[in-house]
């Protein structure tokens, strides 16, 4: 089952429900914590050549799951702005450590999550705007 929080929604398999308030819930955690990712994320992003030619400006914005045992798959890019940007953002986060699993009600459950990098004149924007995703 994936599990994605939309404000107060739980969506699981093509239905939605209201979460109840007695309902306890886990997000998933980078290793290092999300501040820990972030830096390893800005100091290891290495910026495609044409991107930076380019002076590329925008949010690039990719989407994985996290699975029940912390492993992370299922890599999209739902905002691409091109250069080989996400392909690259893609690239570094396979290599992270397995995550923190995401729990509910005392289980481990399957997380999405969504990852934000932003550009401004081909270099990196620094701002944490990562959105979790359940």
């Amino acid at each position: 089952m994936l599990a994605q929080a939309v404000g107060q929604s739980l969506v699981s398999d093509d239905s939605i429900a209201d979460i109840p308030p007695h309902m306890n819930e886990v997000f998933p955690e980078p290793p290092y914590g999300t501040n820990g990712f972030k830096d390893w994320i800005i100091k290891n992003y290495q910026i495609p050549t044409a991107a930076k030619k380019a002076k590329v400006n925008g949010k690039l914005i990719i989407n994985f799951t996290i699975e029940k045992d912390g492993r992370l798959g299922n890599f999209q890019i739902t905002k691409n702005i091109g250069y080989h940007t996400g392909e690259v953002l893609i690239k570094l986060i396979r290599k992270s450590s397995p995550w923190k699993s995401g729990y509910q009600n005392g289980y481990a459950v399957k997380c999405g999550y969504t990852y934000p990098l932003s550009f401004s004149d081909g270099d990196l924007k620094l701002k944490s705007d990562t959105k979790r995703q359940r």
